[in-house]
């Protein structure tokens, strides 16, 4: 990542935490309800920043899962996994493991949404065996 784009992101992402932290607890609530997650879940959100669950997606491609359809079929359930990665403390070591294409051998072992992408790739085998 070059540097530029680096500290935008850093500001970025300490501007989304400040205005999270200027919310009262009323507020912060409510902010939490409309978005669907928990209020202990806002400040983990507002830490990694508008990107993060970026990897994702990656992942899904790199099991050969399409994650735009996953989206149209089961919107709440591609919603639910974007929530999970987007709080997952082993994102670094899963872009790493995308980046050199190893993730498809080791997800499984650190991802917070492996089974549910186990269940995917089972559900798209099966379809794909039916007449």
């Amino acid at each position: 990542m070059d540097p530029g784009a680096a500290i935008k992101r850093w500001w970025e992402t300490w501007k989304q935490r400040h205005e999270l932290e200027a919310l009262d607890r009323d507020q912060g609530d409510a902010l939490a309800r409309d978005i669907g997650v928990s209020a202990d879940m806002l400040p983990i959100l507002a830490a990694r920043g508008p990107g993060a669950a970026e990897e994702l997606p990656r992942l899904m491609e790199a099991l050969s899962l399409d994650p735009d359809r996953i989206r149209r079929i089961h919107a709440a359930l591609m919603r639910d996994m974007s929530l999970t990665c987007s709080g997952c403390t082993a994102a670094v070591r899963c872009r790493q493991d995308l980046e050199h294409e190893r993730a498809p051998a080791r997800y499984d072992s650190y991802c917070p949404n492996a089974a549910t992408l186990v269940e995917l790739q089972e559900d798209a085998a099966s379809q794909s065996t039916r007449p």
